[in-house]
């Protein structure tokens, strides 16, 4: 019999620069054997920090996160201070006061820079990628999640390394075929790639009519199939906010209708998924196994699955995080 394929399975990194470049040094060292990588989306940050300069007249440079005040007085503890800003998936920017007071001043300028962030990051990953992982035999495949902006996609095409995958059927295995769709059902927040159910459905189902044949097939979705226990996270508020019951937090499933038709009609040998950070673990639907290898990249945390594929199917999984 033909040795297993393995596959590592990762999501939401959230511009976590600690947790790529684990990815990286895993994928280079292959550390866990594998014979390919996918990232199912999500690859960008959520949010903007200020580090300004001579706050109040002084030389030092200052930046409030996650609500401390942190201070660095010279280059290279402003480097560390950028660092640990990068680790957490967001980006820092460096301003002066007046500059900063224009910011607060207009949307549109905190939306330019932010934008510069995450090309440039995303750049710079690319870049890595190609530097660190040519020669290693271990191809990555990934796609942009519902949080990544549109612009990303025309850096991920000028990879050298990485493939972009998104609405794409690709050869993946000696007998499976990988179909990618980075695109979520709608969220409360209005992220950049959101499509109703029935698009959705009828968008992926477009791609998975088109393989050679569905059950020797790994379906890649960012968003997790609906109440598959893989989509659990906390119920929200017309407002927004979490919803509580009698002290506790009420959790619920918030995964697309559309992905769990698709895989109840076409029966694929694998599902991957991301999207919902705390729901981690793995299930079945049918014949179908599914996993969500759930994401802690804000802590520097790289969460995966290890998945083994043969000609008969999924023959084994583990959970890993390094």
């Amino acid at each position: 019999m033909a040795k297993p394929f393995r596959l590592y399975v990762c999501s939401d990194l959230h511009a976590s620069e600690r947790s790529w470049r684990k990815f990286v040094n895993a994928m280079r060292a292959n550390v866990y054997g594998v014979d390919a990588a996918v990232i199912a989306g999500d690859l960008t940050g959520k949010a903007l920090i200020a580090v300004v300069k001579g706050e109040h007249g002084g030389e030092a440079w200052t930046a409030s996160i996650l609500g401390q005040r942190r201070v660095a007085r010279d280059e290279q503890e402003l480097l560390g201070l950028e660092r640990s800003i990068a680790d957490l998936g967001y980006y820092a920017v460096r301003v002066t006061e007046t500059e900063r007071a224009a910011m607060e001043a207009d949307p549109d300028l905190v939306r330019s820079y932010f934008h510069d962030q995450i090309a440039k990051r995303v750049r710079e990953w690319m870049t890595l990628a190609a530097e660190r992982l040519d020669g290693s035999g271990v191809p990555v495949y990934l796609m942009p999640g519902n949080d990544d902006e549109f612009e990303i996609d025309a850096i991920l095409a000028e990879s050298m390394y990485c493939r972009n995958v998104n609405e794409q059927v690709v050869e993946l295995t000696p007998w499976h075929q990988l179909v990618s769709m980075g695109w979520s059902s709608p969220t409360p927040w209005s992220t950049p790639r959101e499509l109703p159910e029935e698009e959705f459905l009828d968008r992926l189902s477009g791609l998975l009519q088109g393989v050679r044949d569905p059950r020797r097939t790994v379906i890649m979705t960012h968003v997790p199939p609906y109440d598959s226990g893989l989509d659990t996270a906390p119920l929200l508020s017309p407002d927004l906010r979490p919803t509580v019951s009698a002290g506790d937090l009420l959790r619920g499933p918030v995964g697309s209708t559309g992905v769990r038709r698709a895989i109840e009609r076409f029966r694929p040998v694998l599902g991957v998924h991301g999207h919902i950070h705390e729901s981690g673990g793995e299930r079945r639907i049918g014949d179908t196994v599914c996993v969500n290898a759930g994401s802690e990249a804000s802590m520097g945390i790289l969460r995966g699955y290890l998945v083994d594929l043969t000609e008969n199917g999924v023959e084994r999984t583990l959970r890993v995080e390094g």
